[in-house]
C-alpha cells in the first residue's frame, strides 16, 4: 500500500521550506550557504522530526551538508518563532541527488 501523507503534513512541509529558504537567503551569513537550493521537505507522520532535502553544487556537497546539520538547531529555533506548532519538528538535511541525475540525463539525450 502507498503511504499517503496527510493534509495537514503538507501544509507542514511547504511552510517549513518556504521559512527556510527564506532563513538561507536572509539570515546565514556564510557564502558557502547562499548557493543551497531547498528542494522537498517531507516531515515524520507525528510532525517530530524533518527530513529536508536540498541541493548543490557537487564540489562542496559534503561541508554544506556538515554546515546545515550543524546549524539545524539554529534554524529549528528560527521556525519555532515563526510557525504555529506545538513542537517544532527536529531537522537533518540530505543532499538530493534527483536534479544533478536529470541534468546529466539531458547532456546524454542531447549527446545522442
Amino acid at each position: 500500500m502507498a503511504q499517503q501523507t496527510s493534509y495537514r503534513a503538507e501544509r507542514v512541509n511547504e511552510l517549513i521550506r518556504r521559512e527556510l529558504v527564506l532563513l538561507l537567503s536572509k539570515e546565514t551569513k556564510d557564502p558557502r550557504l547562499q548557493e543551497v537550493v531547498i528542494t522537498d521537505v517531507k516531515v515524520s507522520r507525528d510532525l517530530t522530526s524533518a527530513k529536508v532535502f536540498f541541493s548543490v553544487d557537487e564540489s562542496v556537497q559534503k561541508t554544506v551538508t556538515t554546515l546545515l546539520n550543524k546549524a539545524s538547531g539554529f534554524f529549528r529555533s528560527s521556525l519555532s518563532k515563526v510557525l504555529d506548532l506545538r513542537h517544532t519538528p527536529a531537522l537533518s538535511f540530505i543532499y538530493d541527488t534527483a536534479p544533478n541525475t536529470g541534468a546529466r540525463m539531458d547532456d546524454l539525450l542531447s549527446k545522442l
